[in-house]
C-alpha cells in the first residue's frame, strides 16, 4: 500500500475521502506490525484528514 499524499486527496470529494479512509480502517488490522502497509496505512489517515481540514470539511 503506498500512502495516499494530500495533493493527491485534495482532488477527491469528501465523501470518497471518507470512504477511503473507511476503506484504510478496514484493512489496517490485516497488517502485521511493522510491515510497509502497516506503516503506510495510519500516514494515509493523516493524510486525509489534513486534506478535510484544509479545505474545511469535516469527518
Amino acid at each position: 500500500m503506498q500512502p495516499c499524499t494530500i495533493d493527491e486527496l485534495m482532488h477527491l470529494t469528501r465523501d470518497e475521502l471518507c470512504d477511503l479512509a473507511g476503506r484504510i480502517e478496514s484493512v489496517l488490522p490485516g497488517f502485521e506490525a511493522g510491515t510497509v502497509g502497516r506503516l503506510n496505512a495510519p500516514t494515509s489517515l493523516d493524510n486525509i484528514r489534513r486534506a478535510m481540514v484544509q479545505r474545511g470539511l469535516h469527518f
